[in-house]
């Protein structure tokens, strides 16, 4: 029996999310602080995991839940940038 091609895109999008999230709880675990914003972890994840944003969105969501760090969805304090 062959697969549609929605459930070969939903078992690719679930694979993504699965790699993805794995990757996110690196950064979470242990409470270290969140160094990166979202934006700046998404564009990484995106560049070096080839995956989709809603990919990495839904990710987002499940890593929080699984480390317990509701704090992640917080945005990062404003970083000044010194001239040089």
């Amino acid at each position: 029996m062959t697969k549609s091609r929605k459930q070969e895109l939903s078992e690719k999008a679930h694979v993504e999310q699965c790699r993805c999230r794995d990757w996110l709880l690196n950064f979470m675990r242990n409470n270290q602080p969140k160094f990166l914003t979202k934006a700046e972890l998404r564009e990484a994840a995106i560049r070096e995991l080839k995956i989709s944003k809603n990919s990495f969105d839904f990710a987002w969501i499940a890593a929080i839940l699984e480390t317990g760090r509701e704090d992640w969805h917080q945005p990062l304090r404003h970083r000044y940038r010194s001239k040089s």
